[in-house]
Order: C-alpha cells, then structure tokens, then sequence
C-alpha cells in the first residue's frame, strides 16, 4: 500500500517532495507504510478510548507509530519548505492510499462521479458508501481554504445519509433526499472552483 499527503495548497512537486523525505524515513526503519500506520491507529485509537489499561497498544505498534509520525513530520517540513504559517496549518501529513481510482482523481472526474454514485443510489444498501467523503475531499483538494473546503465536504456527507439511509424511513419520499445530495455537490462545485 502506498502513501499520499493531505496537503491542501501544495503543488504536485511539494507533494512528491514530502512524500519522497516520508518514504526515506519508513524505508530506513524496516516497515511498510501500512505496519507504521496502523501502529498509529492503534496509539490513537487507545487514546479516542480513554487509555483503557487492559487495551494498551503493543510496544511494537508505538515504535510503529512514532515511524509514521516521524514520516509525516518529514513530509510536511519537506513539502512546505519556506511556507507561511498559515498556510502550513492547513497540512495534516500522510495518509495510506486505499483506493487510488477514488482517492487521486482530479475534480471533474470527482464530481462527476459523486453525481453519478448519488443517480444510482436507491438507499437500500448496508453500507454508507465511503466514496462520497473522499471524492468530495478531491474534489476540494486544490482549494487553499481548508476551513471552507472542509465545510463543503461536510455538507455533501451530512446530505448523503438520510439518501444512503432512505429504507430506514420508508414513508419518506426519497428523491427529495437525492435532490439534497445533489444540490450540495452543487454548491461544492461553485465553492471549489479555482479562481482566476
């Protein structure tokens, strides 16, 4: 599994940048970017819990994740070489790439797909399809105002449940819940377009 950075302003080269100084740090500790990151998981997922004792990540999976905090600290000074603060403070580091065709496309082809998956959504499934929150995200990925590109994902994730949810009220029409969805990827397309 491979790694991308959250690095809502960089350019293409800043991202490879950080990447490659993140990739140097995991490969010098003998892990893989999956084996760091889910010993991250595990500290931070103890710590969501409240330190219950007899739950206690492993001595192994805290080495792990001080290597993928190591590698994200890499990254991010690397990638935001000579940065504002405030535009650094919009950079959150590394994530794993789980699913490359949803995560990495650009946003034309973001939104339309989230138009399409929300066309062919008939609220009977068992699952939150978890596409619509990354495709928004890359959708909003170029946008250097992260405080508004956060709320325009937001917006498409909260519209999305009732549509997703939609066998849980049976007696609600669904496709005002459809037409929600689609009026926020709207108002998500206009807030992300690039400014000239």
């Amino acid at each position: 599994m491979d790694i991308i950075m959250n690095a809502r302003g960089a350019t293409h080269e800043e991202k490879q940048r950080g990447l490659a100084a993140a990739r140097e740090v995991i490969e010098r500790s003998g892990l893989t970017a999956e084996e760091a990151a889910e010993g991250s998981f595990a500290v931070e997922g103890w710590d969501d819990m409240g330190f219950p004792p007899d739950q206690e990540p492993s001595e192994d999976e805290y080495v792990a994740a001080d290597v993928w905090w190591a590698a994200s600290n890499a990254a991010i000074k690397a990638c935001c070489e000579g940065w504002p603060d405030e535009k650094r403070s919009q950079v959150h580091g590394l994530q794993l790439l789980h699913d490359p065709e949803t995560q990495l496309v650009d946003r034309p082809t973001a939104l339309a797909r989230l138009r399409a998956i929300i066309q062919a959504e008939d609220g009977k499934n068992e699952f939150y399809d978890e596409r619509i929150a990354m495709l928004a995200r890359a959708a909003t990925d170029d946008m250097t105002d992260g405080s508004l590109a956060g709320d325009l994902v937001t917006a498409v994730t909260v519209a999305y449940t009732p549509l997703a949810c939609a066998q849980f009220t049976p007696d609600e029409p669904i496709e005002p819940k459809r037409q929600a969805v689609f009026d926020a990827v709207d108002a998500l397309e206009a807030g992300s377009a690039p400014r000239h």
